[in-house]
């Protein structure tokens, strides 16, 4: 006798979770669920997810939207992951914000909550999804001309002993002319199984700075869908950072927006991925004004059975003249059954521009490597120091010093583990 699996409906079980949790009360939610019922879970089918395979990865995972166990969070002040750094810390216990967990140093972060809104916007399903479930909208906010003495870190802390579906929202409003250090990780327990659906909206102020880093590192059995939209004003200086070393599937979508003149804008991304983790990194450039620039440096390396995927696109409106825009990746094969697709992407239409796109895809450079072990460096450390040197070049910028180093100790780590 033969036994049949049925497979698993997961938009069905989400939508009968809305309807549980009494989500459906809210005419503003019911209108955000139906959108993300018209649009369902996207397949390879779905352009945009084609080497993503989210929605068969969240179909294995059982209980994923049931109510998660009461968790235990750590006491305050213990969510800072790098050491010696005192930063703010704003903590989403479980996909929920916790005042209670959250630490603010300095009295020019405000820190609100609000009610999610009834925009109908979204064009990604997991926005939708989001955005039916998120509990609230964490809105955060710098007046003008402040410049924040400590970085403000945003926290996802996982425990609990079933799956957890989290959909934390924030907003950070960035008053003109002020100046921030952003980072932003994930925490808890090494055996959670989670499913992160963030989304969050960052607004920059005319002639305003902004250092943003977005650190994901483990545990394996995590799912990450990331959409963050960047929206920068006239004159402002902006540089995002990413940096994916672990995961079972990690999906971020990173949108910036250039709404005037004179902004400066860099997209730097380093992805190692081992065993069977899928890494996947979009990004959108969208030039809407004259005289901006922007460039994007994305870097991986793949082992094991590992995949990469970037799909880069930059778009510059028919009044973005004079514009400056730039886009490299660049790929690294260690195993044999290591995997890479990539896509830049360019859609132009003025006529007065300096624009490039360009990806590369090898092995390490076999003089390089016979050149390092002909001076007694044997074969993983000479590996090792090459691919040390192929990830630096996306940490050169930074300028936070503390962050610089972490990420450095990391990479290193990273590296001489894989050898």
């Amino acid at each position: 006798m033969s036994l049949i699996t049925e497979k698993r409906n997961l938009i069905d079980e989400f939508h009968t979770a809305f309807k549980q949790r009494g989500l459906n009360n809210s005419p503003a939610r019911r209108k955000t669920m139906d959108t993300f019922l018209s649009q369902g879970l996207p397949d390879s089918r779905n352009e945009e997810y084609r080497f993503t395979p989210i929605t068969r990865v969240l179909e294995k995972i059982t209980g994923l939207t049931d109510a998660p166990s009461i968790h235990q969070p750590v006491l305050p002040g213990s969510y800072n992951l790098i050491p010696g750094l005192a930063s703010n810390v704003i903590v989403f216990v479980n996909g929920v914000y916790s005042p209670e967990q959250s630490v603010v140093l300095d009295k020019e972060l405000t820190v609100n909550i609000q009610d999610v809104g009834s925009s109908t916007t979204e064009c990604d399903p997991f926005d939708s999804l989001n955005h039916a479930f998120a509990k609230e909208l964490l809105h955060l906010s710098v007046k003008p001309s402040t410049s924040i003495q400590h970085p403000v870190a945003i926290v996802y802390y996982f425990d609990s002993s079933s799956a957890i579906f989290a959909t934390p929202r924030w907003q950070f409003e960035i008053g003109k002319n002020s100046n921030l250090t952003l980072l932003e990780y994930s925490m808890g327990s090494a055996t959670v199984q989670y499913f992160n659906n963030k989304q969050s909206e960052i607004r920059v102020g005319e002639n305003a700075q902004l250092e943003y880093t977005l650190l994901q590192n483990g545990p394996k059995s995590k799912i990450e869908l990331n959409n963050t939209h960047l929206y920068l004003s006239a004159t402002s200086r902006v540089a995002c950072f990413t940096f994916s070393f672990d995961g079972q599937l990690v999906r971020n979508n990173l949108t910036l927006t250039l709404d005037g003149q004179g902004i400066d804008a860099h997209l730097y991304g380093l992805y190692l991925v081992t065993g069977k983790t899928v890494l996947d990194n979009h990004t959108v450039v969208d030039h809407r004004s004259p005289n901006s620039y922007s460039n994007q440096l994305y870097k991986g390396v793949m082992d094991e059975y590992g995949k990469g995927i970037f799909n880069g696109k930059i778009f510059v409106r028919p009044n973005a003249q004079k514009t400056n825009a730039f886009q490299s990746n660049r790929n690294i094969l260690i195993g044999d059954s290591a995997t890479v697709n990539t896509k830049p992407q360019l859609e132009i239409w003025a006529d007065d521009v300096k624009c490039s796109h360009g990806c590369t895809t090898g092995q390490l450079d076999e003089e390089a490597l016979f050149y390092l072990r002909s001076r007694g460096i044997s074969k993983e450390l000479a590996r090792a120091m090459l691919l040390e040197a192929f990830a630096g070049e996306t940490l050169l910028t930074m300028k936070n010093q503390s962050i610089r180093n972490y990420v450095e100790t990391l990479i290193v780590t990273k590296l001489h583990q894989s050898q």
